[in-house]
């Protein structure tokens, strides 16, 4: 090769490493220019990122007042309804019968015996005389006379059931026509009762007797009060008329040794009494 072909050869090969050199100056650029993006993008995700993170971590909402009500009654009404949960609910009253078991006396001087057998009398029961039944055996009915007296009456002799035939207040309201000049106003409030909340009233009857059941408290206004264990049971009124008590209808029991009229809680019964009549209005534990 002559000296003019090799300096066409090294120019040839001198643009080449030329082209070369550049090619490999736009791949350094577009490398950097990559690269730049690259890191300038990722710096800003990571900024924005931190910054959301903060945010949502660091910073509260202000919270209103309302709110802050809102939620403290709704605690409260919670709190409210739990505590009702946990009380008992009261107990509606009932009208139950205050002897669970009874038994009706059904005719006047009715013999009580001391036991089944019948060996001695230890008590009258009179008509309409409720008590509770304790058993009943061989046709003897064992019953609870009060707080410390029990007896035996034969079963022919009571009954275990009576029904209402009239209302209270009717027997009342006759109670107040057939007896003349009523010393005591309401007289149905204190059966039931302690004898001291009567004398509260009206002062104590020291005129009394005693039988193995009640004690009678008499009184010079014509009535009397039958008391057993210092419960009030009955209050009778002497000199009373009977006319009027055909007003209540049929009784349960008329005899010519007394009459019988039931009522819803009450009872009314009229006896012969030298000539006139003695009312006795009474309670019925037994309804």
């Amino acid at each position: 090769m002559d000296q003019h072909e090799q300096q066409k050869e090294q120019e040839r090969l001198s643009r080449k490493e030329r082209r070369k050199q550049k090619r490999n100056r736009r791949s350094v650029a577009l490398g950097g220019v990559l690269a730049t993006v690259l890191i300038v993008g990722g710096w800003g995700y990571m900024v924005s990122t931190n910054d959301a993170s903060q945010a949502t971590s660091t910073v509260e909402s202000p919270k209103s007042v309302d709110s802050e009500k809102e939620k403290e009654k709704k605690i409260e009404k919670s709190a409210s309804t739990d505590q009702k949960k946990k009380e008992p609910k009261a107990k509606k009253k009932t009208d139950k019968p205050e002897i669970r078991q009874a038994a009706w006396v059904t005719r006047p001087f009715v013999d009580v015996y001391q036991d089944a057998n019948r060996s001695s009398v230890i008590y009258k029961a009179d008509l309409g005389d409720v008590y509770e039944i304790l058993d009943a055996e061989n046709g003897m009915v064992h019953l609870k006379l009060s707080d410390a007296v029990e007896g035996y009456i034969p079963e022919t002799d009571v009954r275990m059931d009576v029904p209402s035939a009239v209302k209270d207040k009717t027997l009342l309201a006759t109670l107040q026509q057939v007896v003349t000049n009523q010393p005591i106003e309401k007289p149905e409030q204190y059966l039931g009762q302690p004898l001291e909340k009567f004398e509260a009233k009206y002062g104590a009857l020291s005129n009394t007797q005693k039988d193995a059941v009640n004690t009678y408290h008499f009184s010079n206004a014509g009535y009397l009060l039958v008391v057993s264990d210092g419960i009030v049971e009955a209050i009778d009124w002497t000199n009373a008329s009977a006319s009027g008590l055909s007003a209540l209808g049929k009784p349960i029991v008329e005899t010519s040794y007394g009459t019988w009229y039931q009522g819803e809680k009450l009872q009314l019964k009229a006896f012969p009494d030298n000539g006139s009549t003695r009312l006795r209005l009474a309670r019925d534990p037994g309804k």
